[in-house]
């Protein structure tokens, strides 16, 4: 889920606009900065959309590969599964730069953000259905008259209805004790001294507020501790299906039911150390998370079972529902709520991944030693671990996966016969479990096609090879057209090789694809299209004579949509330039789909963002080329996102849409559609404008657009000047067949310049001085056009110490500095031209007028071949060359209009301040050996502060010198006399 708050990118004087209904999209919305904007700016601004997680998950894929990370701070370390909690050590580090040094670190498997994680608490704003209302009401008035059962003395127990329907005090004939394992309870820490919980707590921990007890502060914990092991038969308040137990209670949630992803994973690994074997969570989040898988996987190679609650928002989002994870990983037992009738609660989130349900009315404890009523599949999954637990009690050497699987095959099917999304197997039934002989392959007989068993995806289940031939036929259902990953483990014993296998894809009963393994594990991948189909699971060697049991887990993929490849913006898909809707998939990690659109004319538009899951947070991004990308993520997951009602002008515009529940944001089974309503029309976004008073205001360097919509429509702008400045108009865009005229007044109204437009449609005003003041251009056509825009577009340049060129320069200081002292001039047409490459020429007469030396005597004529008395430069070169500071070439020519190099700078200016060259000892910079011609110069004004070198200590010897450099270098020195 996210909790942006967008518009970032819109300037805040924007607002005013927004309030009018409609955002025109054109230059004036935003300047400029360069026709397209590169991918490596796309990007940065990208990762600064995204907020900032509680910093960042970074997984190596080798322990012995972790080494310490330069600009980053380790917040914690997990040792078990080879992740660091970490973030930038500089609060004000560029984020995106930091994150792609994590990325391009050998060894890193992945950097996630640390999201957050809460409770799974009813929507606020949901209200039961009247059919659950009903069931409700009617399983209360039951309660209510129900006597106490014999077999328990707890007072309380008649309201608690939801253990009659779970089989739970038939189920205490057999056992209604487990205290030889320990139960964590992941949460918001429990109750420590409810006098119906305390007798069966053992000693936890506190994540939230280190050094404290586990106390709950929220309540949430508390509930869910009593459902699991409220102390029975003690004659006080009620029973949990556990009488006895250990229980554990971690505190990872904070008085809200708030917490993050590493404190979630810290919390389940605390409970794998002090040995916990089966572990409650009644916690989710609708995002994948890597991390959170390898912390699951790690529990489940530890021989701990995961029972986690499936979520709460069923009928909140319909059809967009999915089940939380943890609960949708693929070895954790997922549990869905059922009403007091035995139907599936509405509110219940379904999924392939469910499991089994169990009642989502409950009768619990509540902090302060008090008991109420309860509901949710937060109290549904401890009772299934409950259940977990006594079946350990009665068959203490399963292993997890047996445990899961007994509690699959023992359920009440109260739904849809056979699995179903909304209870799995069906409801929980603990007399049952306790009774019953675990099957080791419930899905026999499948050995032809037309037995085929039905496989959910995304959960790892048991099945057995037997002996002398068997074949296992499974039957999956794909959601899309994709593909279908099937993982194999075979179990066998230590010593003993597993059987070569063959698994087969099937479609419409004809062989497809098939592969084969020689090895005990190994994942399989079919390219599948929507719909149902048959996998075949057979060994190599039909007479083997010893039964093998094996594990097997299929998931699905979405396959590319048929926009793809448009992951970036020059890969965008183009779009018609009509209302359209656009159906896309999220196949990839971090996939991101553009598209484009050149629209012809101008128009409005809107664009809405939907999804069908809730595992996608839609977020929306509009960009006309050459402006700033504006993000729409206003909203939640599964939420619609849409824009504003947008003004759009001819030109190309681009879309962005992708799944912003985290920025490295896992492939998704689901779509999107990207819906676009494009009113074409023109309106002038400038009107009312049509009086000099009226003027728009222009800002220099923007396009703006507009119309002459009517006859005798008169379009008025107004530009500020506060410094003398070289102005250029532009007009284009003007129709065939109409002529245009642009005329410029001063503030009182003098007309200064006036321009038509010529057969191309355009009209230019080309570098005209004006001094500070303000001025008005009034545009007129001799015909009213409404099917076309104009564009208008003002550039200006101020003049700073005489020059047009160095307003927004580097070297501005130090030129106007120069300039005012009478050592700088221009070039002409008040130029200054800091970026050329300066002359032997201008060099030595800028240094001339600084140092000013003595006058030499010209009666020897010049001596140099290419120089005499006539060229402008003459008397400084004379002077220059007198005072040692320049010398002429081998061919006695002084090559006046050559370029000086950056070393001849140094040297120059070094001479002409009386620097003594220093031999060095050493090279001063990496590129300037000791012996170069000009290191001993060069060393000399190093040791005087006057250069230092570029990146990795180059000085470019070689390269020209600016005039810009060579200004500011004169001045660095000269300036200190």
């Amino acid at each position: 889920m996210t909790n942006r708050r967008y518009n970032i990118i819109i300037a805040a004087c924007l607002v005013a606009v927004l309030l009018c209904g409609s955002i025109p999209f054109s230059a004036s919305m935003a300047a400029s900065a360069a026709e397209e904007q590169t991918e490596a700016a796309l990007l940065e601004m990208a990762c600064k959309e995204e907020p900032q997680p509680h910093g960042w998950l970074l997984k190596w894929h080798d322990p012995a590969e972790a080494h310490e990370l330069i600009g980053t701070q380790v917040i914690r370390r997990q040792h078990e599964t080879a992740v660091w909690l970490v973030q930038p050590e500089e609060a004000d580090a560029d984020l995106c730069a930091w994150l792609g040094r994590l990325h391009s670190e050998s060894g890193v498997e992945y950097v996630e953000p640390n999201g957050r994680v809460s409770i799974l608490a009813l929507p606020e704003t949901n209200e039961q259905s009247g059919a659950a209302a009903q069931a409700d009401e009617s399983a209360s008035k039951a309660q209510a008259l129900a006597p106490a059962a014999s077999e328990a003395n707890d007072p309380e127990l008649g309201k608690q209805n939801h253990l009659r329907q779970i089989g739970a005090i038939e189920a205490w004939k057999t056992a209604h004790d487990q205290t030889d394992l320990t139960i964590a309870v992941i949460d918001t820490g429990i109750d420590l001294d409810h006098p119906d919980l305390k007798d069966n707590l053992v000693p936890g921990t506190n994540l939230v507020q280190h050094g404290k007890q586990p106390d709950d502060d929220n309540g949430h914990g508390t509930s869910v501790a009593g459902v699991l092991a409220a102390v029975g038969n003690n004659g006080k308040g009620v029973s949990g299906v556990l009488w006895k137990a250990k229980l554990m209670p971690i505190k990872a949630l904070d008085y809200r039911g708030d917490g993050t992803e590493q404190d979630l994973g810290e919390a389940i690994l605390y409970a794998v150390r002090k040995e916990a074997k089966i572990i409650v969570l009644s916690v989710g989040l609708y995002r994948y998370s890597p991390y959170m898988r390898d912390i699951v996987e790690y529990a489940e190679s530890k021989g701990v079972l995961l029972v986690a609650a499936a979520g709460n928002d069923g009928l909140s989002l319909g059809e967009k529902t999915a089940v939380k994870y943890p609960a949708a990983y693929s070895t954790v037992l997922a549990v869905g709520g059922v009403r007091p009738d035995n139907k599936p609660d509405p509110r219940s989130n379904s999924g392939p991944e469910i499991d089994l349900a169990a009642p989502w009315n409950v009768f619990t404890t509540a902090i302060g030693g008090r008991y109420k009523k309860e509901e949710g599949t937060s109290m549904a999954a401890p009772q299934v671990a409950a259940a977990a637990a006594l079946i350990w009690a009665r068959y203490p050497n399963m292993k997890p996966y047996q445990v899961r699987e007994l509690l699959r095959q023992t359920t009440n099917d109260t739904g849809t016969p056979g699995f179903d999304n909304r209870t799995g197997y069906g409801l929980l039934r603990v007399d049952r479990a306790l009774k019953t002989a675990l099957s080791p392959d419930r899905f026999e007989p499948n050995d032809k096609a037309s037995q085929a068993a039905f496989l959910p995806l995304d959960k790892q289940v048991p099945a057995v090879f037997g002996k002398n031939g068997d074949k296992d036929w499974y039957a999956v259902k794909a959601p899309y057209d994709g593909k279908l990953t099937v993982a194999y483990e075979a179990l066998v014993p230590s010593g003993r090789t597993a059987p070569p296998i063959k698994v087969s894809y099937y479609k419409n009963n004809k062989l497809v694809q098939a592969d084969e393994t020689k090895l005990g594990s190994k994942t399989f991948e079919f390219s599948v299209g929507a719909g149902r189909q048959l996998l075949l699971i057979e060994p190599l060697n039909l007479d083997f004579k010893t039964d093998t049991p094996y594990l097997i887990e299929v998931s699905f993929r979405m396959a590319a949509d048929v926009h793809e490849p448009n992951d970036k913006s020059i890969q965008a898909f183009l779009l018609q330039p009509k209302s359209q809707s656009v159906y896309g998939t999220f196949h990839q990690t971090a996939d991101q789909d553009w598209y484009a659109i050149q629209f012809t004319s101008g128009g409005t538009l809107r664009a809405r963002l939907s999804t069908n899951t809730v595992r996608i947070d839609p977020a929306l991004a509009i960009q006309r080329a050459g402006q700033q990308l504006i993000v729409y993520d206003d909203l939640h997951e599964g939420e619609t996102e849409q824009s504003p009602l947008l003004t759009v002008t001819p030109g190309r515009y681009y879309f962005r849409v992708h799944n912003a529940i985290s920025s490295e944001a896992s492939p998704v089974t689901g779509t999107y559609t990207l819906k676009l309503e494009y009113t074409p029309k023109y309106d002038d976004p400038n009107e009312p404008n049509d009086k000099y008073y009226e003027a728009l205001s222009v800002s220099p360097g923007t396009e703006y657009i507009g119309l002459i919509g009517k006859s005798g429509d008169v379009d008025w702008f107004q530009l500020r000047l506060s410094r003398q400045s070289f102005v250029d108009m532009k007009l284009t865009g003007v129709p065939a067949g109409v002529r245009m005229r642009m005329e410029v007044y001063d503030k009182k109204q003098k007309q200064l310049f006036v321009q038509s437009s010529d057969d191309k449609g355009s009209a230019a005003l080309t570098s005209k001085l004006f001094q500070p003041g303000v001025y008005y251009v009034k545009l007129t056509s001799n015909r009213p056009f409404d099917q076309q825009y104009y564009r208008f577009r003002v550039d200006t340049n101020e003049l700073v110490a005489g020059f047009r060129d160095i307003g927004d320069h580097w070297a501005r200081d130090a030129v106007v500095q120069l300039s005012s002292s009478g050592i700088a001039s221009g070039t002409g047409k008040y130029a200054f031209e800091p970026d050329r490459s300066i002359t032997r020429a201008e060099a030595v007469a800028m240094a001339v007028k600084a140092y000013e030396p003595s006058s030499v005597s010209t009666a020897s004529g010049s001596p140099f071949t290419d120089m005499d008395a006539k060229h402008w430069a003459y008397p400084a070169v004379r002077k220059a060359n007198a005072n040692g500071w320049v010398k002429g070439f081998p061919d006695q020519q002084f090559q006046p209009d050559r370029p000086v190099t950056r070393a001849e700078m140094a040297v120059m200016i070094g001479y002409a301040e009386g620097l003594k060259p220093i031999e060095p000892s050493t090279s001063p910079f990496s590129d300037v050996h000791r012996t170069h011609w000009a290191a001993p110069m060069l060393y000399a004004m190093q040791k005087k502060g006057y250069v230092n070198g570029r990146k990795g200590n180059r000085y470019a010897p070689g390269d020209k010198a600016s005039r810009a450099e060579y200004a500011m270098l004169l001045y660095r020195v000269y300036g200190k006399r």
